[in-house]
């Protein structure tokens, strides 16, 4: 019910759309108003002068006709950015034809009652229910009001009674033009208020998207860092029917790199270290991230228990390390950077955790380490030795 009765904007609209979505949204509300009263002014006048079509019965149904029409009509008009400009005149339509009506009762009435209610009473409405520019309201309201001006002229027998009439409306009117005023810049400005509301929420959540990216770096590699990868892991643990595996690397002999270069070398060794694994991993659809110091990680999951292929993927990656040839004339092992990798057994990606997989890739390291360097250790060749 609330879906169809009301029109929802989409964020970044424009102000004429977001204006006459609200006006219609007010138009349906007036418009079951109008149609409530119109069946209730009906409905007594049945009982008091039974069936009959006096001049006020067809004025009541002319009004219910129109507005049930125009109720329909908006209840099942889609919200769509092409149909914004056809709403907005068909309700501004409405409301010019509803202030006619009310002046044309108005008029009918100097024969009788000598009133001009119900003329104000549909002006009074419609810059309640219809905010709009200073040219609409003038075409609306004052091309009305000079008409039915001449009208009552004619109708109204008494001179002083028509002049008090005119004076009424013209200090109604001149209070109707303020109000129309100052809703239409209250609507503006709160259009102006939800644009840079929505402009700040978007800034805030890039600057949100951007710090939550920069948080799971390694600033120095740019490769994912320890958080990064444990935010992967838990997205991809608890998948059914995959297996993991996991590769732990370390650069041989770090330390005496960065005494003999010095830290800043150090660091670019870091760096052209990572991009050469970052290759290797992209081409592989393997995870890579720092995980510490001269540390990285590697995790990969498949859908296969079988071990070779993550085997072969760690002797790739050293031997594309190794062929980098980055000069090492400190180490005591080679001429050149080496790394030692040890890899982790294949588990059931929803039965292990990330300690028991990270400490079997560990272990199967510092049994490469133990072996001499620049080699790779599976952690099935520790528990075996053991």
């Amino acid at each position: 019910m609330q879906s169809l009765l009301f029109l929802q904007t989409k964020p970044g609209c424009s102000f004429f759309s977001q204006l006459t979505i609200d006006n219609v949204n007010r138009a349906k509300i007036s418009l079951i108003i109008v149609i409530i009263f119109e069946v209730a002014l009906l409905i007594r006048n049945i009982f008091e002068h039974g069936f009959s079509l006096h001049y006020y019965v067809i004025f009541y149904i002319v009004l219910l006709t129109v507005s049930a029409v125009s109720l329909t009509l908006l209840w099942w008009m889609p919200n769509k950015e092409q149909h914004i400009r056809f709403l907005d005149r068909f309700i501004f339509s409405y409301y010019v034809f509803f202030i006619f009506w009310g002046g044309a009762l108005t008029v009918l009435d100097q024969f009788s009652y000598g009133q001009v209610t119900a003329y104000l009473s549909n002006v009074l409405v419609g810059v309640l229910m219809y905010h709009c520019s200073m040219r609409k309201f003038m075409v609306m309201q004052f091309i009305p009001l000079v008409i039915i001006s001449f009208a009552m002229y004619e109708a109204q027998a008494n001179e002083d009674i028509f002049l008090g009439h005119m004076i009424n409306i013209t200090v109604f009117m001149v209070f109707a033009t303020i109000g129309s005023r100052f809703l239409y810049n209250v609507a503006a400005q709160n259009h102006m208020q939800r644009e840079l509301l929505s402009e700040t929420n978007e800034e805030l959540e890039a600057l949100n998207t951007e710090l939550a990216y920069l948080s799971m770096r390694d600033e120095l590699t740019t490769l994912a860092n320890r958080r990064g990868l444990y935010h992967y892991m838990d997205q991809h643990l608890q998948v059914e029917n995959q297996q993991v595996s996991a590769v732990i690397l370390d650069i041989d002999a770090f330390k005496h790199y960065n005494d003999f270069y010095g830290h800043l070398e150090g660091d670019h060794a870091l760096r052209m270290v990572a991009k050469i694994l970052q290759q290797q991993a992209g081409a592989e659809k393997t995870f890579v991230a720092r995980y510490g110091g001269e540390e990285f990680m590697f995790v990969r999951f498949h859908h296969d228990d079988d071990n070779t292929t993550i085997k072969a993927f760690a002797e790739q990656v050293r031997q594309a390390v190794f062929e980098a040839q980055i000069p090492h004339a400190a180490s005591p092992f080679e001429a050149v950077l080496s790394v030692s990798l040890g890899v982790s057994h294949s588990h059931i990606a929803t039965e292990v955790n990330m300690t028991q997989l990270f400490k079997e890739a560990d272990e199967a390291l510092y049994e490469a380490k133990r072996s001499g360097r620049n080699c790779v250790r599976y952690y099935e060749e520790v528990t075996i030795e053991i």
